[in-house]
């Protein structure tokens, strides 16, 4: 009987190590710096690793600006033209953790930019862009490198093929194509 009374108690204990655990977690969006430090990480970055890893295969350029405790923008250009841009909303939970919200503009078409359902005829990122913005912030803000797995493959053919172009050195593109 006392061996049942333990085993008992022991999964009491585990059951609530578990529970404790993950009190300690972090709500999604939220990285332990504060609002002053997210906002100095992410508008010192133009985004190397992400652009790397997703765009399509025309050149682009990366332009960070921001409001200090607010907000950051980074400006996507490609050929002296917009093609995209994306918002990192910053929000002081408390003096140590900032919440952040991504904000990609809506599309003329419904939908926002770049959200896996729309054509490019020259696509500046592999689609869908929101899972790459979400995982390049994140990055930055727990102090990692950028991690293309955790962002799933890209759903856009045309990127693929602009891509595969510029790889094999065989074409090269441009936004006004």
């Amino acid at each position: 009987m006392r061996s049942t009374m333990e085993q008992a108690g022991w999964a009491v204990l585990a059951l609530a190590a578990i529970g404790l655990a993950g009190c300690n977690e972090r709500p999604p969006g939220v990285y332990d710096v504060s609002v002053n430090e997210a906002y100095r990480r992410l508008v010192g970055d133009t985004l190397p690793d992400m652009v790397y890893a997703k765009q399509c295969g025309i050149l682009i350029h990366v332009t960070p600006t921001g409001v200090p405790g607010y907000s950051v923008t980074w400006k996507v250009n490609s050929s002296g033209k917009e093609v995209v841009r994306f918002t990192a909303m910053l929000s002081a939970v408390n003096d140590k953790q900032t919440r952040v919200e991504i904000r990609v503009p809506p599309a003329p078409d419904g939908g926002e930019m770049y959200d896996g359902s729309k054509f490019y005829k020259r696509p500046a990122f592999n689609q869908p862009l929101r899972p790459a913005v979400q995982e390049q912030v994140a990055a930055i803000l727990e102090g990692r490198k950028f991690d293309v797995r955790r962002v799933g493959p890209g759903k856009d053919k045309v990127c693929d093929v602009q891509r595969g172009g510029l790889d094999a050195g065989v074409a090269r593109f441009s936004v006004n194509d």
